[in-house]
C-alpha cells in the first residue's frame, strides 16, 4: 500500500510539472485534450519515422564511413552500402 501511495503521489507531481511547464493549467479541457492530442500524433509520427528510417540510415553511414577509413569499395560493397552511391545525382558524368 505505501508503494502505491508513493507511485500515485509521484505520478501526481510529474502531471503537475507537465502542467505548468506547457501551461496547460489555464486551458480548458477541450483545449488541453486538443492540445495533448497534437503532440501525441507528433512524437508519433516522429517516433515511427525513427524506428523505419533510422536503421537503414545507420547502415549507410557506417559503411561510407568504413569506406573513408579503408577506402576498399568491395568491403563497402560487402556491408550493404554504396550501391547506387553517384547515380543519378550528377556525379561521375
Amino acid at each position: 500500500m505505501l508503494y502505491t501511495s508513493t507511485l500515485f503521489r509521484w505520478l501526481q507531481r510529474k502531471r503537475y510539472q507537465y502542467e505548468v511547464t506547457f501551461s496547460l493549467y489555464m486551458l480548458t479541457p477541450m483545449e488541453k485534450f486538443i492540445f495533448n492530442s497534437f503532440l501525441f500524433l507528433f512524437l508519433s509520427m516522429i517516433i515511427i519515422a525513427a524506428s523505419l528510417y533510422l536503421p537503414s540510415h545507420m547502415t549507410t553511414i557506417a559503411s561510407r564511413a568504413w569506406f573513408y577509413y579503408a577506402g576498399d569499395e568491395s568491403t563497402a560493397d560487402e556491408m550493404g552500402g554504396l550501391k547506387g552511391m553517384g547515380q543519378g545525382h550528377g556525379v561521375g558524368g
